[in-house]
């Protein structure tokens, strides 16, 4: 049987990457291969750490492969005892003998075809803030930017690196879901994100069907394919019950759908 974790890392590495022109946003994406594809033996994540947390804990065991050499993991840099940022990675790549300032972020959106502007104005997460031109804005004025600060130079002095000589780069992984009956062909964004559909309450009645069975992941699974082995699934009522219990509590949360044991769904249900 393959560990939670194991299940985890799988998903990481499998989640596709949001891809941006440069007009869109100056940075290339990442590409990550040569990947080991099962965790250490000895692997440990750490306890009471946030979603985003743990995807820069898998993203370190990705990068922990011959092709990369991690010289700097979330180097914070402070002045005058205020910390201005801090750089997700810097790492070697020993195949194209670059190094790199990596960015990565690990996202999960809705696309809301009502709102106004382009594609990325209408990807928001799923507790309706966590906008992404909001994200990219940021990212693209102050994250970026840190690595050129006159305050990085001794911590890059440290490294042997000077910031000019580094490439910069992002993993934008994300999972994105539509609104229920949104055709896939009318959304003007690659379609390998795009993970499943978005359900308010009112339109769960929609799997109310004898042949489904259903399961609502702990958060730490998001990012995991829907899987049937070892998890104990509920009926629609049982099921509803529990789903509508956090949605009063405003929590928007992923479930998985089963189909008389072959076909799994994966969706969110959203409060709002």
């Amino acid at each position: 049987m393959i560990s939670a974790l194991q299940q985890q890392y799988i998903g990481f590495l499998n989640t596709p990457q949001l891809v941006f022109n440069s007009d869109e946003f100056p940075y290339s994406n990442f590409q990550l291969t040569e990947v080991k594809k099962n965790l250490p033996k000895d692997f440990k994540m750490p306890d009471s750490i946030r979603l985003g947390q743990r995807m820069e804990v898998l993203m370190e065991a990705a990068l922990s492969s011959h092709r990369y050499q991690i010289l700097s993991k979330n180097l914070q840099i402070i002045a005058e005892k205020q910390t201005l940022g801090e750089l997700d990675f810097i790492v070697n790549d020993l195949t194209l003998k670059k190094t790199i300032h990596l960015e990565m972020v690990y996202k999960f959106y809705f696309y809301r075809p009502e709102l106004t502007g382009n594609w990325i104005d209408k990807i928001i997460g799923p507790n309706a803030k966590d906008k992404l031109r909001f994200k990219l804005n940021k990212m693209s004025s102050h994250q970026f930017p840190i690595l050129y600060r006159p305050e990085t130079t001794s911590y890059l002095k440290s490294l042997n690196l000077k910031a000019e000589d580094l490439m910069q780069q992002i993993s934008f992984k994300a999972q994105i879901y539509l609104p229920l009956n949104h055709k896939i062909n009318e959304v003007e964004i690659l379609k390998d994100p795009i993970q499943g559909f978005y359900f308010r309450v009112e339109e769960l009645e929609f799997f109310n069907k004898k042949d489904f069975s259903f399961y609502i992941p702990h958060k730490n699974d998001w990012v995991s394919a829907p899987i049937l082995e070892s998890i104990k699934t509920d009926s629609f009522s049982v099921f509803y019950k529990k789903i509508s219990a956090a949605l009063k509590e405003q929590r928007s949360c992923i479930f998985w759908v089963f189909e008389s044991d072959i076909k799994v769904q994966r969706h969110f249900a959203t409060w709002w």
